[in-house]
């Protein structure tokens, strides 16, 4: 009972967390409806610390408080869904038990695969169309301008992702960070990526409007992944973690 007590306590702590820091700075996404932030930074550590069951709930209703007080209650059902599951991944992954290899695999081919689908996609649609259902296209020129530098977004995204994971791998040992944490945060952020991706898409009705959020949502979950790198070495330090929490609630 008294484990419970304080793992619901623990948890409380976290969604305040992230609601916070998901609420103090929001930077909106040109051509979308939503915003960037640095609640992931938060969604990773409380996924580590707490496991994948009060990790998720303390991101999944941490974020979806900071969407329904902050202006942007059309995102509130989406959240909750995406980013409980967000949490829920990474503190599963994040345990060592786990073997992340073929979770990993078959990840980064659903990342490549859509990473290509999105460059596919964006070429084969018409100037005309991205003017008419894209927000703040004032005109073809401008449709060009976007379409121009998201194909940059994109490829430097490709390269993007493999040199973070590589470098945070590299500096796994130095920091005592576990391999499994680091493909964790990954993984997690692969699926807050492509999930926003999807929900978009049905509240625009569109497949080819979501892609210009995508570049920033990666930006996002990058930031948040060296941000929550730094606070989780900080944490093992001064010995609080998983095992730590756990035992000192006994």
């Amino acid at each position: 009972m008294k484990n419970n007590l304080k793992a619901l306590v623990y948890t409380a702590l976290m969604t305040a967390f992230v609601f916070v820091t998901t609420s103090i700075i929001q930077i909106p996404i040109p051509f979308t409806g939503g915003y960037i932030h640095a609640g992931d930074m938060t969604i990773f550590v409380a996924g580590i610390l707490l496991g994948p069951l009060y990790g998720g709930l303390a991101a999944g209703i941490g974020s979806a408080l900071a969407d329904l007080l902050g202006g942007y209650p059309q995102w509130v059902v989406y959240t909750l869904v995406i980013k409980t599951i967000m949490g829920a991944i990474i503190g599963y992954f994040a345990n060592p038990k786990v073997s992340i290899k073929p979770y990993l695999i078959s990840t980064m081919t659903i990342w490549t695969a859509s990473l290509v689908a999105f460059i596919l996609s964006i070429r084969g649609t018409t100037l005309e169309f991205i003017q008419k259902n894209v927000d703040d296209m004032s005109s073809l020129a401008a449709a060009q301008s976007a379409v121009d530098a998201l194909k940059g977004q994109l490829l430097w995204v490709a390269i993007g992702i493999p040199v973070l994971v590589i470098g945070l791998w590299l500096l796994k040992r130095k920091y005592q960070i576990t391999l499994n944490q680091v493909f964790a945060m990954v993984i997690s952020g692969i699926w807050m990526v492509l999930g926003y991706y999807l929900a978009s898409a049905i509240m625009y009705g569109s497949l080819i409007v979501p892609i210009f959020s995508v570049p920033w949502n990666i930006i996002q979950f990058g930031v948040g992944a060296i941000l929550a790198f730094i606070v989780v070495a900080a944490l093992e330090k001064a010995n609080i973690n998983q095992l730590s929490l756990m035992k000192s609630s006994k």
